[in-house]
C-alpha cells in the first residue's frame, strides 16, 4: 500500500515538473516576444543624415524593411517597386532563421544640405560576423539609379583598402542633399540574424575598443578554464569534469566565431574560418552539453537506456561539424536544434526526478539552477535562430549572459566534485595502505601459526609410527585409528606447508635458488621417490628428453608434487602420465596429464586464483592453493603454466620453462663422445646432473 502510495506521489510528482517546465518554456517565450525598450524608436519611415553622413548613431533595424522571397532580384531599384504590404517590418520582429534564400532589406532616407558629419567619415557595420554574403546599394529616389554599391562578408576575401572590424563595415558614401533608398541583400548557411548601425568614425574606433576588450577577456577565459578542466579531468578520470572541458572548448568556438575575431584575424588565411569555428562550435556544444549533463546526474549508472539515447543523440550532433561551411548546415540546424532542447529538459525534469527519489532536493537544487537557467536561455535562443521569436536586446543577450552563469555554477559544482574526488581518493590511499598493513599482518601471523604447528605435527606423525611399531601385534582397528591419526596429520603438515610456500612467495625479498640441473633425471628421481612413499599412486614418465635447466629444486619440485597431489585428489585411481619435451625454440615443455573427469568450464578461467575451490571442490580437502602456488612458482622461474581440458575428460597442465641452450649442447656432446669412444657404462643420473 505504501508502494503504491509513493509510486502515485512519484507520478503526480512528474506531471507537475513537466507542467512548470512547459509554463517556464511559455513565459519565457512570451518575455522573448514581448516589446522590449529600443533606443529612439519613433514611428517615422526614413531616416536623415547630413551629406557625410551622421553625427552619432543611427540604430538602422528601427528602419529597415524586410522581404523573404526565392525569386532573384537583379537590379536592387526592383525592390523599390514592390508594395510595402510585401515586406515586414525589422524591429522587434521575429527573424527568418535558416533559410537557403537571400534576404533583402530596404529602407528610406534623406540627405540634408547640410554637413551634420563634418569631414569625418562614417561606417554601416553589420552583424552577426558569420553573414556569408551581403551586397549593399544606395538607390536615388527619383531616378531609381544606382549611386553606390558595395559587398562584404565572411566568404568574401579582403582587398588590401578593404575597412577591417569585428563586424562586416562598410564605408558611408558622400551624397548629395535628397531623397534616397538604402538596400541590403543578405545570404547564410547560418541563422540569419541580422543587425545594422550607421556610426560615426569616432565611435566606431570608441566601439571597437568598448567591445574588443570584454570579449577578448572571455575568451582568454575560456582557453584558461578548459585547460585546467581538461587537465582536471584526465588526472581524475572523471568524465563528467573531461566533458565538461569539452563544453568549453565548444564555447570558445563559437564566441571565437561570434565575436568577429576569426573573421578580423583569419580571413586572409581561409575565408571560411569565420563559418567553420562558429558552426563546428555550435555542434559541438549541442553534443557535449547533452553528454556533459548526463555524466553529472550520473545518468549511466541510473538508467542506461536514456544514457544511450543522449550519448548517440550527441555523436551525430557533433558530426555536424562537417557541415560548418556547407549549406547542408541549414538541415543540420533544423534537424537537431530542437531536439536538443527536449534533451535538456528531458535531463532538467530527471534531475528533479532524482532528486526527491533521493531524497536529495537540497543537494539537487543547486545543480536544477545550473541546469535550468541555460536550458531556458538556450530555449529562448534557438527560438530566436529559427525565427520563432524577435530579434531584440533581450533575445540577443539571454544566451550569453546564460552562458557566464552557467559557466560559473557548472565551475562551483566541478570544483566541488573534484575535491570530493580527491578527498575519496585520499581515503581511498588511507585505506588501502591499512589494508596493505592488515594484510601484512596477517602473513606474519599465519607464517609464525604455521611454523609453531610444525613441531607438534612432527611429533603426531613420528609417535603414531612409532606406535604402530609397538603395537603391530594390536587388531586392525588400533592399525586403522592410528593411520587416520598419521593421514590427518599429513594433510595438516601439507596445509602448513602451502601456507608457508605462499608467504615465501608473496614477500618482497623472494629470490630463487636456482642451479643447472638435467630434467629427465630429475622428473625421473621425483617420480621414483613418489611410488616408495605413496605405494599404488598410478603417476609414470612416459617421455622426457634431456635438457639442462636452472631451477629451484626444492621449489619446482614442490610445483610438480601439487599437480600430481591435484590429480589424485579430483581424480582418485586415474593415470596420472608425465611428459617432457624440448622444442628448438628454447624452451621445454612439461605435461602433467590425469583421466579423471577435467574441470568444469566455469571454473577453467579461475582455478589459477588463489583460494578459489570449483564446483567439486566440496568433495575434497584444501584451501584452493595447489594450483595457484604452481603457476607461481613457474612464473618465478620465467616460465608459464596453462590449463586445458579434453573433449571427453581428463585435464592436462601445461608447463613451459626456459632451458640452458649452450649447457645442453655441451652435456650431449659429451655423452656422445663416450659412446663413440667406446665407453660401455650408461651415464647415471647423478653424472647427468653434473
Amino acid at each position: 500500500m505504501k508502494a503504491f502510495v509513493f509510486g502515485g506521489a512519484l507520478r503526480e510528482l512528474r506531471s507537475m515538473v513537466a507542467a512548470f517546465s512547459v509554463m517556464t518554456i511559455v513565459i519565457a517565450v512570451c518575455l522573448a516576444m514581448s516589446p522590449y525598450p529600443a533606443k529612439a524608436h519613433t514611428s517615422q519611415q526614413h531616416f536623415t543624415v547630413g551629406m557625410n553622413g551622421p553625427t552619432s548613431t543611427i540604430i538602422l533595424g528601427q528602419f529597415l524593411q524586410r522581404l523573404v522571397t526565392p525569386h532573384t532580384i537583379n537590379v536592387p531599384a526592383d525592390l523599390i517597386n514592390i508594395p510595402n504590404d510585401a515586406f515586414e517590418d525589422v524591429f522587434n520582429t521575429a527573424g527568418p532563421g535558416y533559410t537557403p534564400d537571400t534576404v533583402w532589406y530596404r529602407a528610406a532616407f534623406t540627405v540634408l544640405d547640410t554637413d551634420q558629419g563634418g569631414q569625418e567619415k562614417s561606417y554601416i557595420e553589420m552583424g552577426q560576423p558569420y553573414l556569408n554574403d551581403i551586397k549593399l546599394a544606395i538607390i536615388k529616389e527619383d531616378t531609381r539609379a544606382v549611386i553606390w554599391r558595395d559587398r562584404v562578408g565572411d566568404r568574401l576575401p579582403k582587398g588590401e583598402n578593404d575597412v577591417r572590424g569585428l563586424l562586416h563595415l562598410s564605408e558611408w558614401p558622400e551624397l548629395l542633399p535628397g531623397d534616397y533608398w538604402l538596400t541590403i541583400a543578405v545570404k547564410t548557411n547560418s541563422a540569419h540574424i541580422f543587425q545594422a548601425q550607421l556610426v560615426p568614425e569616432t565611435e566606431q574606433i570608441a566601439n571597437i575598443g568598448r567591445n574588443s576588450f570584454p570579449k577578448g577577456i572571455y575568451l582568454g577565459i575560456l582557453m584558461v578554464a578548459f585547460g585546467v578542466y581538461l587537465t582536471l579531468g584526465v588526472l581524475s578520470s572523471d568524465k563528467a569534469v573531461t566533458w565538461y572541458s569539452a563544453y568549453i572548448f565548444s564555447l570558445f568556438l563559437i564566441n571565437f566565431g561570434v565575436s568577429g575575431y576569426a573573421h578580423f584575424l583569419f580571413t586572409d588565411l581561409w575565408y571560411l574560418t569565420s563559418d567553420f569555428l562558429t558552426g563546428t562550435g555550435t555542434a559541438f556544444a549541442i553534443a557535449t552539453s547533452v553528454t556533459m549533463w548526463s555524466y553529472i546526474i550520473e545518468l549511466d549508472r541510473h538508467n542506461r537506456w536514456l544514457h544511450r539515447v543522449m550519448t548517440t543523440y550527441s555523436f551525430l550532433a557533433g558530426l555536424g561539424f562537417l557541415t560548418a561551411t556547407t549549406d547542408a548546415y541549414i538541415t543540420f540546424a533544423k534537424l537537431f536544434f530542437i531536439p536538443d532542447v527536449i534533451l535538456l529538459s528531458t535531463l532538467l525534469i530527471y534531475l528533479v526526478y532524482l532528486g526527491i527519489r533521493q531524497k536529495k532536493v537540497l543537494e539537487h537544487s543547486f545543480l536544477m539552477v545550473a541546469l535550468g537557467v541555460p536550458t531556458m536561455a538556450v530555449i529562448a535562443h534557438l527560438l530566436l535562430l529559427v525565427g520563432v521569436i524577435p530579434v531584440n536586446a533581450f533575445t540577443t543577450s539571454i544566451y550569453s549572459a546564460s552562458s557566464v552563469v552557467h559557466l560559473t555554477m557548472i565551475a562551483i559544482a566541478m570544483g566541488l566534485r573534484t575535491y570530493k574526488l580527491s578527498h575519496r581518493r585520499m581515503n581511498a590511499a588511507a585505506s588501502n595502505q591499512r589494508a596493505s598493513q592488515l594484510a601484512g599482518e596477517q602473513r606474519a601471523f599465519i607464517t609464525m601459526l604455521s611454523h609453531e604447528f610444525r613441531t607438534p605435527l612432527a611429533i603426531i606423525q613420528r609417535s603414531s609410527e612409532i606406535l604402530g611399531l609397538h603395537l603391530s601385534s594390536e587388531q586392525d582397528a588400533v592399525h586403522n585409528r592410528l593411520g587416520t591419526i598419521r593421514n590427518n596429520a599429513s594433510q595438516l603438515s601439507g596445509l602448513v606447508d602451502a601456507f608457508l610456500t605462499k608467504d615465501t612467495l608473496d614477500s618482497a625479498t623472494f629470490t630463487t635458488t636456482r642451479e643447472p640441473v638435467a630434467i629427465d633425471a630429475f622428473l625421473a628421481d621425483l617420480i621414483a621417490r613418489r611410488h616408495r612413499e605413496v605405494p599404488g599412486q598410478n603417476v609414470n614418465l612416459i617421455n622426457s628428453e634431456f635438457a639442462i635447466v636452472d631451477i629451484d629444486r626444492i621449489l619446482l619440485e614442490r610445483a610438480i608434487v601439487n599437480l600430481i597431489e591435484n590429480a589424485r585428489k579430483y581424480a582418485p585411481g586415474a593415470a596420472v602420465w608425465i611428459a617432457c619435451n624440448r622444442s628448438a625454440n628454447g624452451y621445454v615443455y612439461i605435461r602433467v596429464v590425469d583421466e579423471g573427469p577435467g574441470i568444469a568450464a566455469e571454473d577453467l578461467s579461475n582455478v589459477l586464483n588463489a583460494f578459489y575451490r570449483g564446483r567439486e571442490a566440496a568433495k575434497t580437502q584444501g584451501v584452493g592453493l595447489g594450483l595457484h602456488l604452481t603457476r607461481r612458482i613457474v612464473e618465478a622461474h620465467d616460465g608459464s603454466l596453462s590449463v586445458n581440458v579434453g573433449e571427453k575428460g581428463g585435464t592436462t597442465i601445461l608447463i613451459k620453462l626456459p632451458f640452458n641452450k649452450d649447457a645442453t649442447v655441451l652435456k650431449t656432446n659429451d655423452v656422445l663422445l663416450r659412446v663413440i669412444g667406446g665407453s660401455k657404462r650408461k651415464p647415471s643420473n647423478r653424472e647427468t646432473d653434473e
